[in-house]
């Protein structure tokens, strides 16, 4: 049982963020208050120069937390922690 909740949470991670991506800007979306506070990595072609971006739940709709720089990455490390690498 240990090592399934490990694996099912990281494919779980995988296919939000992947699901993120594949659906453009997700900026305005709704989003519910028991995600408020999570980041996700995101890339749309008409935003910031095609670089991914990290947004965040406000409780009520994703918004805009950073963007990452040309060359970098967008990763998910846990639930709700993204980081620019």
């Amino acid at each position: 049982m240990r090592f399934f909740t490990p694996l099912i949470l990281t494919l779980n991670l995988i296919m939000v963020t992947a699901l993120v991506a594949a659906q453009g800007s997700p900026i305005g979306q709704s989003c519910s208050s028991s995600e408020a506070g999570e980041l996700l990595c995101a890339v749309d072609p008409s935003m910031n120069n095609d670089n991914p971006y990290i947004i965040i739940c406000n409780g009520e709709e994703w918004v805009l937390f950073a963007n990452c720089g040309p060359g970098q990455g967008c990763a998910v490390t846990a639930i709700g922690v993204a980081n620019c690498t």
